[in-house]
């Protein structure tokens, strides 16, 4: 959804609880609490009490909030709505500092909130099967091409690819289907095995990737075929490309808006990637929005 759009549709904060309400409750309000729904919304419109509802049961107040990422925040549901789009639709992330800028509030409290989005995009376990392409990366550091100049010092440029200092990252994808990437401490064969394992139905999947060995210990549980990476490949052949692909994704937000997160924060990142790849042809604004209400419960 487009912001014209949402400033549109949701002018108030009325507007966006009564939202919230209907994805949530569908017409049939329950409490939080107990599940009761001997439930009254309360009529009053003071700061903070839009949106409140009583259980006849359990004598306890709530908002359709309760449970979710909105739940307690101070800032207006219209400014959630633009971040959660504006989020949605930039395709290589967006910095915290440009929220700040287009929502016109601080930049730590953005940066709160997005990290509060990204961590609602991760609770998703993603299952792949049919032919999935599988391969590893390295974030963090500078641009590939940086690597191989002389650094200021006079020492030798620093090393890429596996044995570098940055983080590792594992990934899967489906063709045509949806992707998975996660953080590892390291790409043994054991550390691959078991990624593979948790991501993918193996009985039902075939395994495309490089030739690196680590993957040999996967290979013996399920189908497995390897690139040559020095062949051409050829169309609907083996080949990795698609989830290469994907990779270029994350590094481009890295580069061009994020430039640096730690480590304890990349698996967010790697989150809102993937979320935003696996429901690219889908209005990620409204699906996110329901499932942050719905699968509370």
């Amino acid at each position: 959804m487009d912001l014209i759009k949402i400033m549109e549709t949701f002018p108030t904060q009325e507007d966006c609880i009564a939202y919230l309400e209907r994805l949530r409750w569908q017409g049939s309000p329950e409490c939080p609490h107990c599940e009761s729904e001997h439930v009254r919304q309360r009529n009053e419109k003071k700061i903070g009490r839009i949106g409140r509802w009583n259980c006849h049961d359990c004598r306890t107040t709530f908002k359709v909030t309760h449970g979710t990422i909105f739940q307690g925040t101070k800032i207006s549901l219209q400014k959630w709505f633009l971040a959660i789009s504006l989020m949605a639709n930039a395709k290589k992330s967006l910095s915290s500092h440009q929220l700040s800028r287009d929502l016109g509030l601080a930049q730590k409290t953005c940066w709160r909130m997005m990290m509060a989005i990204r961590a609602e995009m991760g609770k998703e376990n993603v299952i792949l099967q049919g032919i999935v392409e599988a391969d590893e990366t390295y974030i963090g550091g500078k641009r590939r091409k940086d690597y191989d100049r002389e650094n200021s010092d006079g020492s030798a440029p620093r090393k890429r690819g596996r044995g570098t200092a940055k983080d590792a990252v594992l990934g899967a994808v489906a063709r045509g289907g949806k992707v998975v990437a996660q953080l590892v401490e390291n790409v043994k064969g054991s550390t691959i095995a078991e990624f593979i394992k948790n991501h993918v139905k193996t009985e039902d999947a075939e395994l495309y990737t490089d030739q690196y060995k680590g993957y040999n210990e996967i290979g013996k549980e399920m189908q497995h075929e390897t690139m040559n990476r020095s062949e051409k490949w050829k169309a609907n052949g083996i080949h990795t490309n698609t989830m290469e692909g994907f990779w270029s994704f994350v590094k481009r937000a890295w580069y061009g808006s994020h430039h640096h997160y730690s480590t304890g924060y990349t698996p967010l990142y790697l989150a809102e990637a993937c979320y935003k790849y696996n429901y690219r042809e889908n209005n990620i604004f409204e699906k996110f929005l329901r499932e942050s209400v719905v699968e509370v419960q």
